[in-house]
């Protein structure tokens, strides 16, 4: 029976002409969200097209080849690309050369840096080998990263020679390699300098002789004729066998951005700015000072992260268009990020090559969609522009002014745009489920409490409260009863808020005909109160002081420089106590700063060892200062207290943090722990109203067999804290989303304006999803580990060492990433035990001294593993360790 992504296939050829998603959708009778993720499936599997505009169309490719040979004439895949006859000359030769060198053309290795098109590079090949006819039109071009299985050999190899049943444990069906696969066509093999000696071995015996053997085959000797492209960021010498650059016949070397011409830079900014226009339907403009910030910075992650940063830049520009009313989209230098904006720095190097791109006598320079198609390998990725269009057009047709428009429609771009760079499908807004003319009260309410009790309230809180008064109204016109639980003790802690609510409750008995029961008002209250301001914002003039005190001249201080460096920031203070200083001369110092440091919100010493440990005590008894003491302090624990207290969160917040991250040297009976079950525990001041719709919201994202939603009452913080703290006795939290903001320890929290936008349901998803295959990762494992004793408890053991880890450097991973680690945890896990030989890490001073910090905090959760197994990690794989996770990282 075939699957639902082949009967969209199978739909597309019969019906041989573009469609959308939308059309798939209805013909075939499946969700939209499916629809879409099938196409985008399927586009990357390279089966279908995918047409750039509103909205979106997908065709078959017999019919794209068809329409693209009319279109393009003389012209090959190669001429399109930017630079075709400058800094990419020598290579598209080299590249030609190889298409077309008889009989079968010639192996070929791309090398070059992260982000200068190797992947592009390789298809354009492709398509020029199906121009000059050399292959067949509908011939197959796979493309595979090696880096995805380098730590499992086995599956790497079956990935790509294909395995008969039974060759290893977990491999439960017979089934065809990428070579069998390529047959007739190109296999590129992206990152092969993490395909092991004995896969290279494997593949120039095939490159010889044509044949290859799957893995478990020990008589059948299957052929194919397949062209090999290998990309590599990395010098060839030092990860490839000689005997297999031998074999590959055909080098070429693509240039770095920096490397490339100011002309081509100029070449590549126009062409991502006409190609977003014609996303868009319509023309940007881009001031002077923020296209020659773009002419100018260093874009590590070159022509990549060049598309991607204006891409961003113009969903920022786009985003102001939609919600500022503006007559047309304008990227200005403050829509640009710091790194992009520090290319102005640089203006002064070459002003000649500027002037002569730049016309010195413009401010804005408007781009507009060519009028010829673009180049048709340009990867797309998803559009947030129709999510906001979109959203934009039904708020519009409700009557939102621009002031509603910003609230509703404000999305992080930063992280929307590290979360779907990878193709992920955009999932849309349900059906609006606030009325307008409960935006338009709950703005004239807002209007009157911000002068009656002379403070301002954001768009979260506004929001917040348009969800629970419309569950109210709900809830009384079917005659629910409401009952506050604390309405006394708000009377009394809330008077002037609870007289202003009495007066507003009367503006909406009168707007809505309805009559606000008593008790309702007490609700209304908690919605008007300082606190509920507080949580919204935060406060640079009231943080807890972070006091860090060491023995020794200058410890103490060195940690905090190299705190405040990280995060450039000034908060924290050091107090470093010689060893010839005596203690109550130590105090007297150490209490004079804390006087003049006058910590409103309360103090935390961090310490070493001592003494040092019983001046919060003193401090206390003799300032009446809120003071905390952790002890044993690292500079972890440091980079934890500071970052948090500059982000306004409160002393016992902080202070759980340093222990929590002190403890975690001490945690391996936790990790090895199989887990309990996960929760996500919903909040509002009801319990009802607007945790109920946030249920509504977040139900189908849940799998509630493996995640139990919980709903708790928000009354007091301090009550709600104790109440998690209990619930972290049975359950994992995920997260907890509600109508007040409410930040505690590492759980992340979800307002209700990011749960009801789509990017923040998303963001959600990924984090309270559970879809990685656990189960199949342990039966995998279990035919190739030998020097562990279980290899459930050892994958569960890895599992919530690396969420530990993401937690303690303060990142997150992206999709699928820790597999990939558990798996190379595993693999070092085995040969550390089996008395492997250490493998060298390049420079490895210079990134120990780069990533002190990381370095440090992998070192303390590697020490868990150590204890578990017996073994001893060199400080090379330390290093290895954390810059896989840096390097894997969401960037913010």
């Amino acid at each position: 029976m075939a699957s639902r992504k082949e009967e969209v296939l199978a739909f597309l050829d019969e019906l041989n002409q573009k469609t959308t998603a939308v059309d798939v959708a209805s013909k075939l009778n499946m969700d939209r969200a499916n629809a879409s993720r099938y196409l985008n499936d399927l586009f990357k599997e390279n089966k279908i097209k995918k047409l750039p505009g509103k909205p979106v169309y997908y065709e078959t490719l017999k019919n794209a080849l068809a329409e693209a040979k009319r279109e393009k004439g003389d012209a090959t895949a190669f001429d399109r690309l930017i630079g075709s006859d400058q800094s990419l000359k020598i290579s598209i030769q080299q590249a030609k050369a190889a298409i077309l060198y008889p009989p079968n053309g010639l192996h070929t290795l791309i090398l070059g840096k992260t982000g200068t098109g190797k992947s592009l590079f390789a298809e354009c090949m492709y398509e020029f080998a199906r121009e000059s006819t050399v292959i067949p039109q509908d011939a197959p071009f796979i493309s595979f990263n090696c880096a995805d299985y380098a730590q499992n050999p086995q599956l790497l190899f079956g990935h790509i020679f294909g395995v008969v049943k039974g060759a290893y444990t977990g491999a439960e069906e017979t089934r065809d390699g990428l070579l069998a696969q390529a047959d007739g066509g190109i296999l590129f093999l992206d990152e092969i300098h993490r395909l092991p000696p004995e896969g290279q071995e494997m593949l120039f015996t095939f490159i010889d002789k044509g044949e290859f053997r799957p893995l478990g085959e020990s008589s059948k000797v299957h052929r194919a004729q397949v062209e090999i492209i290998g990309a590599t960021t990395e010098s060839p010498d030092n990860f490839l066998l000689e005997t297999f650059t031998r074999r590959i016949p055909m080098t070429i070397t693509l240039p770095q951005l920096a490397e490339r011409s100011m002309e081509e830079r100029y070449q590549l900014v126009e062409f991502f700015l006409k190609q977003e226009a014609r996303r868009l339907n319509q023309s940007i403009r881009v001031h002077r000072q923020a296209l020659i910030a773009f002419l100018l910075y260093h874009a590590s992650a070159n022509v990549g992260q060049l598309q991607r940063d204006l891409k961003l830049a113009c969903a920022k520009a786009f985003l102001h268009y939609k919600t500022k009313a503006a007559n047309y989209i304008l990227i200005e230098q403050d829509d640009l990020p710091i790194h992009v904006q520090k290319g102005l720095l640089h203006m002064k190097d070459e002003p000649e090559k500027l002037n002569r791109l730049i016309d010195v006598n413009k401010t804005i320079f408007k781009f507009a969609d060519a009028s010829e198609p673009g180049p048709d390998l340009v990867v797309e990725v998803d559009d947030v522009y129709q999510a906001i269009q979109d959203r934009a057009e039904e708020l519009l047709k409700e009557g939102k002014d621009g002031s509603e428009l910003e609230a509703e429609l404000y999305v992080d771009v930063d992280q929307y745009f590290h979360d779907y760079m990878e193709q992920l499908p955009t999932q849309q807004t349900a059906k609006e489920i606030i009325d307008p003319a409960i935006w338009e009260l709950t703005e004239a309410v807002y209007h009157v409490a911000e002068k009656r009790l002379e403070r301002s309230y954001n768009d979260k809180m506004r929001f917040a409260f348009a969800l629970h008064l419309q569950s109210t109204i709900e809830r009384i016109r079917e005659q629910k009863h409401i009952v506050h639980p604390d309405l006394n003790n708000v009377r009394k802690k809330y008077p002037k808020e609870f007289q202003a609510a009495i007066e507003l409750s009367a503006m909406i008995e009168q707007a809505l005909q309805i009559e606000i029961p008593f008790d309702e008002i007490g609700f209304l209250t908690m919605f008007l109160t300082a606190e509920v301001v507080d949580s919204m914002f935060v406060s640079s003039e009231a943080q807890v002081e972070v006091l860090v005190l060491m023995h020794g001249r200058s410890t103490a201080t060195s940690m905090v420089e190299t705190v405040q460096e990280l995060l450039s920031i000034e908060t924290g203070t050091a107090i470093d106590m010689p060893l010839t200083m005596d203690v109550k001369t130590m105090y007297e110092k150490v209490k004079n700063r804390v006087l003049k440091l006058d910590p409103q919100k309360g103090l935390l010493i961090l310490s070493d060892m001592g003494s040092l440990a019983s001046f919060g005590n003193m401090l206390v008894e003799e300032l009446g200062i809120r003071t905390k003491t952790v002890t044993m302090t690292s500079t972890p624990v440091v980079l934890e207290a500071i970052r948090k207290a500059s982000l306004g969160r409160g002393l016992e917040d902080i202070y759980q943090s340093c222990q929590q991250l002190f403890e975690n040297k001490y945690k391996a009976h936790a990790l090895r722990a199989k887990p309990v079950k996960n929760a996500v525990v919903l909040t509002c001041f009801t319990g009802e109203g607007v945790a109920e719709q946030l249920r509504k919201r977040i139900a189908p994202i849940i799998d509630e067999s493996k995640v139990e939603i919980i709903i708790l009452q928000f009354l007091h913080k301090d009550a709600f804290r104790e109440r998690i703290d209990q619930l972290k006795e049975e359950f994992h939290i995920l997260a907890i989303m509600g109508s007040v903001e409410f930040e505690y320890q590492d759980i992340p929290f979800f307002s209700a304006l990011e749960v009801f936008s789509d990017d923040g349901l998303d963001i959600a998803k990924r984090i309270i999803s559970d879809e990685v295959p656990y189960e199949k990762l342990i039966a995998s494992l279990s035919g190739n580990l030998k020097a562990v004793d279980s290899v459930e408890d050892l994958v569960y053991f890895l599992r919530k060492l690396i969420s530990e880890l993401q937690i303690q450097l303060n990142l997150i991973l992206e999709p699928g990433v820790d597999i990939g680690m558990i798996l190379h945890m595993a693999f070092l896990i085995e040969r550390m035990r089996l008395g492997a030989v250490d493998r060298e890490f390049p420079d490895l001073n210079e990134f120990a001294k780069k990533h002190l910090v990381e370095m440090q905090v992998t070192q303390q959760m590697m020490e868990n593993v150590e204890r578990e197994y017996q073994i001893t990690v060199p400080q090379s794989e330390i290093a290895y360790l954390t810059q896989m996770m840096l390097a894997n990282r969401v960037e913010a």
